[in-house]
């Protein structure tokens, strides 16, 4: 198996049984004393979701043809993923709004199946926003957007998704509908300034 960090042949001292998961694993720990961290793995040419991805468990040293990783040193990595989770904004709240829509028009079922995409890949960027955020020791504090903190509206969002869950569970569709369209949706723009504002608070110890 051919191995490359940073566009550099390494060595590849596993066995030929073990997975390229723990292949992976083991540079991670490398790293460590650079203070860098993996920011891109690909697997025989394929870009994977990250090290847990099931290809990478599956594939051996044996078995797998090519591994290529990039790193990064974390503040510059937490930087880049809070620009990203930043373009996404404006997709989930038009996103929203279209599954606000199919539910007003009596498409529940559609409605449901695109309330379930937006809510899994929020749960995927708030995630990635959480781990930004310890690795920079950024507080949501810092940042205001129109008079109001970042914590407080990153509070009324969790509490809006609760509520917004009870109302699936209750198929209370027109109270659904409304939040959706004119509680939650109009978040999204607070939430991109808010992250911006952090990006650039990064930008001031990165460059």
């Amino acid at each position: 198996m051919e191995l490359k960090l940073d566009n550099q042949l390494i060595d590849v001292c596993e066995n030929n049984d073990v997975t390229v998961q723990q292949v992976i694993e083991r540079v991670s720990d490398d790293l460590k004393d650079s203070k860098r961290v993996i920011s891109e793995i690909s697997v025989n040419g394929r870009i994977m979701a990250g090290m847990d991805d099931p290809v990478c468990a599956e594939l051996t040293v044996g078995t797998c043809e090519s591994v290529v990783l990039v790193s990064e040193e974390p503040r510059r990595l937490a930087h880049k993923v809070l620009y990203d989770i930043a373009e996404y904004m404006p997709k989930i709240h038009d996103a929203l709004v279209e599954t606000s829509n199919l539910i007003q028009s009596r498409k529940e079922a559609d409605g449901l199946r695109m309330l379930e995409q937006v809510t899994s890949l929020w749960s995927e960027l708030y995630q990635g926003f959480g781990n930004a955020l310890i690795i920079t020791g950024l507080d949501l504090d810092s940042a205001f957007v129109k008079g109001k903190s970042f914590t407080s509206i990153n509070d009324d969002i969790q509490q809006l998704l609760e509520n917004i869950s009870e109302l699936v569970q209750e198929q209370r569709f027109l109270e659904l509908s409304d939040m959706l369209e004119y509680e939650l949706a109009p978040k999204m723009p607070l939430v991109e300034e808010g992250i911006y504002q952090l990006v650039k608070e990064i930008e001031k110890g990165v460059n």
